[in-house]
């Protein structure tokens, strides 16, 4: 069974990926190719493990300040923020 935030996580990856795209397609996104390919194998790595205790992800230091107001930058920071609070049983 698929957990609500494993769900989260995947639709956050969707979305990176389509940034990606964009970016590939020389449209607007809301990072560069480099932040977003690595913010893309966090967040696999991220569903993956699914245990912070063993995997933090480092992107959000590396994108919370990032220039403009973008909706994917503040998703991407709480769910890393959500993650870290996963209790492993």
């Amino acid at each position: 069974m698929i957990s609500s935030f494993e769900l989260l996580l995947n639709d956050s990856l969707k979305k990176v990926t389509d940034a990606i795209s964009q970016n590939e397609r020389n449209e607007k996104a809301p990072l560069s190719i480099q932040a977003l390919t690595q913010v893309k194998k966090e967040l696999e790595e991220m569903i993956k493990v699914m245990d912070p205790k063993v995997y933090m992800p480092g992107y959000p230091r590396f994108i919370i300040d990032w220039p403009g107001e973008d909706t994917l930058i503040k998703e991407l920071v709480h769910v890393a923020a959500l993650y870290e609070k996963i209790r492993k049983s």
